[in-house]
């Protein structure tokens, strides 16, 4: 009888057990720190198919913007250097002064920029280029087994979903392979970090609680154009455009809010949701919380510079408007340092902006202000500028071969200590970090004008530079660069020597 009656009380409070559970579930409010669900889109609009589940903005741990750790995994370093090229499928349409960076999903990310030659005087115009264009070859063929390169433009409507979706995180070695110069660093997006290896986090976060920072003060410089106006908050943005404009012969090129998605696994490209300003020239670096920031530019038919800041997030395929920049930057470089935040350079200017607090600091810039250098994080903690347009006036006055690396300090007090000089002065070139620790400095144009391939590589162990491997692939100007999830790093687009746009793609590795 005894056992029977147990019995009885099991069943019925295995019921209310049950109950409970399946209210608490159909209530995301009930659910604990760390329940997953799946994330919110644009309201009324359905999330990418087949994203990943992501924690619920308002349960998610407070670790989600610290700069300490955040989503981001690491991902393998190698001893290096990196000896070769490869091809890799080449951008839908040729692209140059866009900007890119690697996503927490290990994915390149390529922003922006202008599709079409600019006009003489146009702040694309190249330096001593000669008149007349080269013909642009054929997109190169991809690898057997994989995509193929797309044969048209590709635009990308606002409200379009991608048409695939990470495939999760690549799973990175914990450890570093004996030899490397940086054995206690791993790569992560954007930026190297010597923090511990990660497990694989949801391909993006949704947007952080608390991330709405206040603006910058009123006496922040404002641009004429109207798009340097500063937003109000990370609200919804709508982009403005269903495609990328196309600029008339002669005209300066109109800048593009084309973004496009890389996925090395595939070796295919694919479409995201349009940059809502469309920007040339502009700056990328992608924070720990896996969001990606599209920073300053030119936009507008006067290729007007701009403090617009627009945020990223790949779960729901959005932007949102961020913290605008202290002032107009028209040819910013970024690069995310070890301590999370991110280094913005323009000429004279050095802003600092910490996710934490959606708020920018300025800095003062190298004691030689260069425009347009090759900007990327070191993995101990410093920020490299190298090359870039030094102040007067002729081709042969603007490329340089200074090279200067910033330590951050506390509150604005961080210095600048000029290290070994390139050993060809270049501007314009592309830069990354690679997953050996070494900086590789690709293209740019020389000191006459011209348009080198020369791959310069930065050792910081012991600020020596050799020479990298050139070839059809590191020969560009005004191209992007990024270190993709599988440990190369990638060149993207550019101008020939003619100064036309390019759209293919080279991956240099071990």
């Amino acid at each position: 009888m005894s056992w029977s009656r147990t019995s009885r009380r099991c069943t019925s409070r295995t019921f209310v057990l049950a109950a409970t559970l399946t209210a608490a579930l159909a209530s995301p409010g009930l659910l604990g720190t760390g329940a997953t669900a799946t994330p919110t889109g644009a309201p009324g609009s359905p999330a990418p198919t087949g994203s990943p589940t992501t924690a619920n903005p308002t349960t998610a741990s407070p670790t989600t913007a610290s700069p300490a750790g955040g989503y981001c995994p690491s991902y393998p370093s190698t001893a290096g250097p990196l000896g070769s090229w490869e091809t890799v499928t080449a951008l839908p349409a040729p692209r140059a002064h866009l900007a890119a960076t690697t996503g927490c999903d290990g994915r390149i990310y390529a922003i922006g920029g202008q599709e079409t030659a600019g006009g003489a005087g146009g702040a694309g115009g190249a330096p001593g280029s000669a008149t007349g264009s080269p013909t642009q070859s054929a997109s190169p063929s991809s690898p057997a087994g994989t995509s193929p390169s797309p044969t048209s433009t590709s635009t990308s409507p606002s409200t379009s979903t991608p048409t695939s979706t990470p495939t999760g995180s690549p799973t990175a070695p914990t450890t570093s392979p004996a030899g490397g110069p940086t054995t206690n660093s791993t790569i992560i997006p954007g930026a190297l970090t010597d923090e511990p290896t990660v497990g694989p986090p949801s391909n993006a976060p949704n947007d952080p609680p608390g991330d709405n920072g206040t603006q910058p003060s009123t006496d922040s410089p404002t641009a004429d154009s109207p798009t340097a106006t500063s937003p109000t908050n990370e609200s919804s943005v709508t982009p403005s455009g269903t495609g990328s404009p196309s600029a008339a012969p002669g005209a300066a090129a109109a800048p593009v809010g084309t973004v496009q998605v890389f996925d090395p696994k595939k070796d295919a490209w694919t479409d995201a949701a349009d940059l809502p300003t469309p920007r040339t020239h502009l700056a990328a670096a992608t924070g720990t919380d896996g969001r990606i920031y599209a920073i300053g530019g030119r936009s507008g038919a006067a290729d007007d510079p701009t403090d617009t800041v627009e945020v990223y997030t790949p779960s729901s395929d959005s932007w949102t408007s961020g913290t605008a920049l202290p002032k107009p930057m028209g040819e910013p470089r970024a690069a995310r340092a070890t301590d999370g935040k991110i280094y913005v350079l323009d000429g004279d200017t050095l802003a600092i902006y910490d996710p934490d607090a959606a708020s920018w600091t300025t800095a003062d810039a190298p004691p030689t202000p260069v425009k347009a250098p090759a900007l990327t994080a070191l993995p101990d903690g410093r920020v490299l500028a190298a090359g870039g347009s030094a102040a007067g006036g002729g081709s042969a006055a603007r490329a340089s071969s200074d090279v200067y690396a910033y330590t951050p300090g506390t509150g604005g007090s961080g210095s600048w200590t000029q290290v070994s000089d390139l050993p060809t002065g270049v501007t314009r070139a592309a830069g990354a970090t690679g997953p050996d620790g070494r900086v590789y400095v690709v293209g740019g144009r020389d000191a006459g004008g011209d348009v080198t391939d020369a791959v310069q590589v930065y050792s910081p162990d012991d600020d020596q530079w050799t020479s990298g491997p050139t070839g059809a692939a590191s020969k560009r100007a005004d191209a992007a660069a990024t270190t993709g999830g599988d440990g190369r790093v990638y060149v993207l687009g550019g101008t020939s020597d003619g100064g036309k746009p390019l759209d293919t793609v080279g991956a240099l590795s071990g």
